[in-house]
């Protein structure tokens, strides 16, 4: 995916409503970082969304990095999500 700046434009909102398992609000608990926190970057990495200091995203969503962005991936298409639909390119 490529690190180059997204001309601004209007974002699509979906809200989605997630129980979240006893196990990982504990290990958010456990680690001093809020659930919302840690999901919200996993998308940004596996999305590879980027928040600018001249024109930051209000929704908090931004990449943790190039490691993060490539394990995200890598999780991704290991459980074989890409596959999934039968129509992967």
């Amino acid at each position: 995916m490529s690190t180059t700046r997204k001309s601004a434009k209007p974002r699509m909102r979906r809200n989605v409503t997630l129980t979240l398992p006893d196990e990982f609000i504990e290990r958010c608990r456990h680690d001093g970082v809020a659930p919302e926190v840690v999901l919200r970057g996993f998308i940004a990495d596996l999305c590879d969304i980027w928040s600018y200091a001249d024109a930051p995203r209000t929704d908090g969503y931004c990449t943790n990095g190039s490691d993060e962005r490539s394990k995200a991936q890598e999780y991704y298409d290991r459980v074989g999500y890409p596959y999934w639909n039968g129509d992967a390119t």
